[in-house]
């Protein structure tokens, strides 16, 4: 297949306002291309500039899914368009769930509903790319994830669980392979560079730090009938853990907004820091998902609520807590081998998030070394892109 230009279309998140999912497209082609250096790529996104600045030297061109474009997220015409130019589209990151199945503003799974069926009709090869599945809740959900996922080339998928998922609904297909995520094989940025960012942060070699994210969707994915947390008793909350580990542990706190749309949360959680000087704010509003990642690994212990900022710390092997806000999250930390590591929304307070931070650092250096599980999981996220080439060479030979 060496020479022959092969034009991919990534179908996912990519809206250039999360630190994870552009680690993750980034990994994506980097490893594709690795293989298959005349690959191209279309991404349709609703920040073409963003893809035009950051992935330009990886040969991917925006693909814009603007309102003016006639467009309304992923379902609209420049979608259809890229998928009909494609020679493969590739389903990425965790878009296969059924909260608010009929909003395409915030829900892919309809729109892939109406473009895969489309891919499959004008001769496309469709792949699954390390792909998180659910949660999926209702009987037309599953329906339409077992329709769409039925009709895939390929499927590879980041986890146990979403294997589990798919076999529940009725995917038949006789492979599916259990890879790892894609973002794992992120590049953090130079030691040097983050040693800058320290110095520019004020976040001092001679002390210790534990690093903290939180989400937006404090109460968005809670089942109707369980108890949600209110926004404002959970930054509250937060605050009020920050100020005990700061105590009862001596250390200063970075927090790291890896998701644009979270930090007026982390603003409004740090309002109520009472050692407000010994906490310290990093975005990726300001740095970009490489740095993020370095300054990660300099974490003494990194307790995150995103799914990708758990995965990046833990590429750098830095102990890590969970707050479980997802299935997607209790999903990783059992891939990882530390299924302990996450408190339960439906067990969150002050107390019981301290308690687990405060035993979690107290075991951290033997957590460190336990967690060479994530070395091997970096290897599995690389047989997606073999197996992705290896269905393209087998089309062309055919």
């Amino acid at each position: 297949m060496k020479g022959v230009l092969k034009r991919i279309t990534l179908l996912g998140s990519v809206s250039g306002r999360n630190a994870g999912d552009v680690a993750l497209i980034a990994s994506i082609m980097s490893e594709i291309r690795n293989l298959h250096p005349e690959g191209t790529f279309e991404i349709p996104t609703i920040n073409p500039a963003f893809i035009k600045k950051h992935y330009s030297h990886l040969v991917a061109r925006p693909v814009s899914m603007l309102p003016w474009h006639l467009s309304v997220k992923m379902l609209g015409l420049p979608t259809f368009l890229s998928v009909r130019r494609a020679d493969m589209v590739l389903v990425f990151d965790a878009v296969l769930f059924d909260r608010k199945l009929f909003n395409p503003l915030f829900n892919h799974m309809s729109a892939l509903a109406l473009l895969i069926p489309y891919a499959k009709k004008h001769g496309k090869l469709v792949a699954y790319y390390n792909v998180g599945v659910g949660p999926v809740y209702t009987s037309l959900g599953k329906k339409i994830l077992a329709s769409i996922s039925n009709q895939a080339d390929l499927i590879t998928v980041r986890d146990e669980d979403s294997l589990n998922l798919l076999r529940e609904v009725g995917v038949t297909r006789l492979s599916i392979h259990v890879t790892a995520d894609a973002a794992l094989n992120n590049q953090p940025a130079p030691p040097e560079r983050v040693q800058e960012i320290m110095k520019e942060q004020g976040i001092f070699s001679d002390r210790r730090w534990i690093g903290m994210n939180v989400n937006t969707y404090v109460d968005t994915w809670v089942r109707s009938g369980e108890k949600g947390i209110s926004r404002r008793n959970f930054q509250n909350t937060m605050a009020q853990v920050a100020d005990s580990v700061m105590d009862d542990l001596d250390v200063d706190i970075v927090f790291f907004a890896t998701q644009v749309m979270d930090i007026p949360l982390f603003q409004a959680i740090i309002q109520e820091v009472k050692k407000k000087e010994r906490v310290r704010l990093v975005t990726n509003r300001d740095y970009t998902n490489h740095e993020i990642m370095g300054l990660l690994g300099q974490m003494e212990l990194f307790v995150g609520m995103r799914l990708h900022s758990l995965i990046l710390a833990s590429a750098m092997y830095t102990p890590i807590v969970g707050l479980v806000y997802l299935p997607k999250v209790r999903s990783y930390l059992k891939e990882i081998g530390q299924p302990d590591q996450g408190l339960e929304f439906a067990d969150f307070n002050a107390r019981r998030l301290v308690s687990l931070i405060e035993s979690t650092w107290e075991r951290r250096e033997l957590i460190r070394q336990q967690v060479e599980r994530v070395g091997r999981l970096k290897e599995e996220s690389r047989k997606a892109a073999r197996l992705v080439v290896e269905l393209l060479r087998q089309r062309d030979s055919g």
